[in-house]
């Protein structure tokens, strides 16, 4: 289980084999293992992988999360965090704002659809 969630963070993260090696400071071939479940890592590495793939331990090791950021979405959520009151208050308003034209958009070429002509050739 392990494997395929260290693939899944790698991948995720647009990352090497040899990048993840890198800063773990082992080869690649033992990273390589770690992820087709040859070798087991140590707590070190797979605390280093956590903070490297912004996930907890608990991920790593399989364990069910409702939902997994992206490094941007952390980047966000940590700007978020930054800001004042106000700041937060005007960010939320643009969210809410920009998630309601969304969904109209969403609605209305979708409404759009069924009133659309059918054209035959004659």
């Amino acid at each position: 289980m392990v494997a395929l969630k260290l693939r899944e963070y790698r991948k995720r993260n647009n990352m090497t084999q040899d990048e993840v090696a890198s800063h773990l400071k082992i080869a690649r071939v033992t990273y390589s293992r770690y992820e087709s479940g040859e070798h087991e890592m140590t707590y070190e590495s797979l605390v280093l992988l956590a903070n490297l793939f912004s996930v907890s331990i608990d991920l790593l090791l399989g364990q069910k999360s409702t939902e997994i950021l992206s490094k941007s979405e952390i980047t966000m959520v940590e700007n978020f965090r930054k800001l004042d009151e106000r700041g937060k208050q005007s960010v939320l308003a643009v969210i809410d704002h920009e998630s309601k034209c969304t969904y109209k958009a969403k609605v209305i070429k979708k409404s759009a659809m069924w009133y659309m002509p059918i054209f035959q050739n004659e």
